[in-house]
């Protein structure tokens, strides 16, 4: 499929009007869409009727004939009457980013949680934009579910927007109860104190491989994710437990973020973004390499403004350095650190530095267990370290160092405590 892509740029825009392009570019060819032409538009506010004016509505129709194009791709979302008059004008297909973005999640959802998100966020997308939309989604596959119960005088898009509200009201349901799972795991992991560290970034910055270095250096490659040099080529979160220097950490490989994300796809995907907000330290992969990382920074950052992570300790790293021509790069106010999954560059540092900001994973503790309690020692010689261990009259006296998760059932024998 040949698209031609559109752009209004205005005087209020954040994003660099060739940026924008060259990511929706990029985002087209994730669903194998062919970009054969680009048309920009520099105006005050985005026409209300048809997004672009009149005189570069022409240029549109000339340039779908030059270039044998049979789709129009608009870099905003657009609303429902200019989608419907700019489909009348240029007789061609016509979808917005948002539209865009939607298709590739819905293409790329593995998991339950994220197939119940994406089917959300895009009957949200839907509702207001039926009577448009309908016809276009029957041809590609779109909305799913028999429609019956046609009450008397209803018309069309009435019974469909019925139809939608009540998935919308279902899905709702199914994510609540994902939700309350969610939220189980993660207060068990607080309880268990392990702490839990995030990777997030602008998507393709390289997360996914960044873990996958990480689970290499310690010989858990069995347990390597999914990664490829594509715009959101997973849109799953990953858990791994990472061990290294006696200390316990989960790593958190997040979804990626991409500048002008649809409104309703960050509320929507709570439940996969919820282990950010909960992390106790965030790696920012950044693709150092990138002309546009200040632009993928920003996004990234109020991404992270409205889960309200954007105050948890964080670092940036500066991934791809080895591809990067900007050898003094920084990042102002904020530590970071160079890297490359290529090379490994500075690998060793990256986990130090984690080690460093999660706090402790055990404790010391001098110990006299009962010997009535003996389950208990039976746990100690199975997973803590022994500095000196005695028989005594009353039990069995132990110096140890105890992995801080497990400190809580023998806290009672705390020697320390005991005085106290």
């Amino acid at each position: 499929m040949n698209a031609i892509l559109v752009a209004v740029t205005t005087s209020y825009d954040i994003y660099d009007v060739d940026y924008s392009l060259d990511e929706l570019k990029n985002l087209a060819e994730a669903i194998d869409i062919n970009t054969v032409f680009q048309i920009s538009q520099k105006l005050d506010a985005p026409n209300s009727k048809t997004y672009v004016g009149k005189g570069k509505l022409d240029e549109i129709i000339i340039a779908i004939k030059a270039y044998d194009a049979d789709m129009v791709i608009f870099n905003d979302e657009l609303t429902p009457s200019q989608l419907r008059n700019v489909s009348d004008v240029l007789h061609v297909e016509c979808i917005d980013r948002s539209y865009l973005i939607l298709k590739i999640f819905e293409e790329r959802a593995q998991t339950k949680e994220a197939s119940l998100e994406i089917k959300l966020v895009k009957n949200l997308y839907l509702l207001p934009r039926i009577s448009f939309l309908r016809e276009k989604e029957s041809r590609i596959g779109g909305t799913s579910g028999s429609l019956s119960n046609r009450g008397a005088g209803e018309t069309q898009a009435e019974l469909d927007r019925r139809h939608i509200m009540a998935e919308i009201n279902r899905l709702k349901k199914e994510l609540e109860k994902e939700k309350t799972m969610k939220e189980s795991q993660i207060d068990k992991r607080k309880r268990n104190n392990i702490p839990i560290v995030a990777l997030v970034g602008y998507t393709n910055a390289g997360k996914s491989s960044t873990m996958n270095s990480l689970l290499e250096y310690i010989g858990q490659e069995d347990k390597q994710v999914f990664e490829k040099d594509q715009l959101f080529a997973t849109l799953s979160t990953f858990n791994r437990k990472i061990s290294y220097d006696k200390k316990e950490f989960i790593l958190v490989d997040t979804i990626g973020f991409v500048s002008k994300l649809p409104h309703h796809l960050v509320n929507s995907f709570y439940q996969t973004l919820a282990e950010i907000k909960h992390a106790d330290y965030i790696i920012h992969v950044v693709d150092s390499s990138s002309p546009y990382i200040n632009q993928q920074i920003n996004v990234v950052m109020q991404v992270l403004a409205s889960l309200q992570a954007d105050k948890i300790p964080s670092l940036f790293l500066l991934n791809k350095w080895d591809k990067n021509e900007n050898t003094g790069l920084q990042i102002i106010g904020y530590p970071s650190l160079k890297f490359s999954n290529k090379t490994k560059m500075n690998i060793k540092e990256l986990f130090e530095d984690i080690i460093a900001h999660i706090g402790p994973s055990s404790i010391r503790a001098k110990l006299l267990i009962p010997y009535k309690e003996g389950k208990y020692c039976n746990i100690l010689e199975e997973s803590a370290y022994i500095y000196y261990k005695e028989y005594q009259s009353y039990g069995t006296y132990y110096d140890v160092e105890i992995p801080l998760k497990q400190y809580h059932l023998f806290q009672p024998y705390d020697l320390e405590n005991m005085v106290n």
